[in-house]
């Protein structure tokens, strides 16, 4: 038993080790995007299970496992946009404070991203989410989009709506139920145009 201990602990540090030699001060928000990852997989199957009209379908499951391949791959490709930068850096005799600035941004995005789709799966459940968490999501995702692209703030605003919009979607269909009631009491904008 103790050997098996010792090479969990072995491999887990190993891995750990690769990690952060990879993403540098950005390990903590690489460990955190990935339990959101797992989280968001975790809260979809549940919102399905909490509804006897649907069923959990292996090919939804797979593609949401490909989807999240997706975005792991996402990160490896700006891994490879930092390492060109750094190169380009270094033969230009530049000195970055960063070395992973578009991992981390790209990092950060995925992890607000990950945290809504979690609240959208556990409204669709019919768990009530408090307002001022959807609220800083949005608020967080706007402040990484504006920051990231300083050139215009056309697609924050466009990324804020569409998550405000499903988030809203969600609650409404759930509203009429009996076991759940929207925070908003109705007074959202979805709410008013689906009259």
């Amino acid at each position: 038993m103790e050997k098996i201990k010792v090479t969990i602990t072995c491999a887990l540090s190993s891995i750990y080790i690769f990690i952060n030699n990879l993403f540098g001060i950005f390990t903590p928000l690489v460990l955190i995007t990935t339990i959101a990852m797992l989280s968001d997989l975790l809260t979809r199957l549940y919102a399905v299970s909490m509804h006897d009209d649907e069923k959990i379908e292996s090919r939804k499951v797979l593609q949401g496992l490909g989807k999240k391949l997706g975005l792991c791959l996402l990160i490896c490709i700006t891994l490879t946009m930092d390492a060109g930068l750094m190169i380009v850096a270094e033969t230009l005799n530049f000195e970055l404070a960063v070395h992973t600035v578009f991992t981390g941004f790209t990092l950060a995005w995925i992890l607000v991203r990950e945290l809504i789709s979690n609240l959208e799966n556990l409204a669709y459940a019919g768990v009530a989410l408090p307002q001022f968490v959807v609220k800083a999501l949005n608020t967080a995702k706007d402040k990484i989009d504006s920051n990231a692209d300083k050139g215009g703030n056309e697609n924050a605003n466009t990324a804020k709506a569409i998550d405000e919009e499903s988030i809203q979607q969600t609650w409404c269909e759930n509203g009429t139920s009996e076991e759940y009631r929207c925070p908003l009491g109705g007074q959202c904008e979805y709410y008013s145009d689906k009259q």
